[in-house]
């Protein structure tokens, strides 16, 4: 026949001071020290060695993703090149027929090549300043109404139209003193 199985003696723990504040019996928490493991304090991480370890191989990817090493470029950008600087002036006159074509139709002996050449100046100075409009009404937008009012100004200044060849604002300082109106 089985006999049951003896109990360990369990020793107590000498009573605490405090014994009438704690949540369980003496004799509880010496049964539930017994059947938790031995706490064993971590083991102190190794110090970093002299030679480095390639960070590839420790930080391979889990779905099979190449990783390309780090580069630090040091070299300065290259130019950015504009229309005006890559091509000559019958160069700019045929962008400007395929971006009128309506020049195209009359243009007897490439007549209408002087004004093709002029309609692509034009082009360019409404494109600089959309783009002046476009980054004074970010800055404003951005909380430096001063700033953006200053380059609206400054563009205006910079790109009026010459009147019959007398400046920005004509004769007296303004368009209705200039000749021809």
């Amino acid at each position: 026949m089985l006999e049951p199985k003896q109990k360990d003696s369990i020793p107590l723990p000498p009573l605490d001071s405090d014994d009438e504040t704690r949540s369980v019996s003496v004799g509880v928490a010496a049964a539930l020290a017994t059947g938790m493991p031995k706490y064993s304090p971590p083991k102190p991480t190794p110090t970093a060695s002299d030679t480095s370890t390639d960070l590839r191989d420790v930080d391979k990817p889990k779905n099979e993703i190449k990783r390309l090493p780090k580069y630090v470029v040091q070299e300065s950008r290259p130019p950015v090149f504009r229309d005006r600087d890559l091509f000559t002036a019958a160069g700019l006159a045929d962008l400007s027929f395929k971006s009128h074509p309506g020049l195209e139709f009359g243009n007897i002996l490439g007549l209408n090549s002087s004004v093709a050449t002029q309609m692509y100046e034009d082009d360019q100075r409404l494109r600089n300043m959309s783009d002046l409009y476009d980054t004074a009404h970010a800055m404003s937008l951005g909380g430096d109404a001063a700033e953006g009012r200053y380059i609206l100004q400054q563009s205006q200044e910079t790109y009026m139209r010459d009147l019959d060849g007398f400046g920005p604002t004509g004769l007296a300082g303004s368009n209705a003193g200039s000749p021809g109106k």
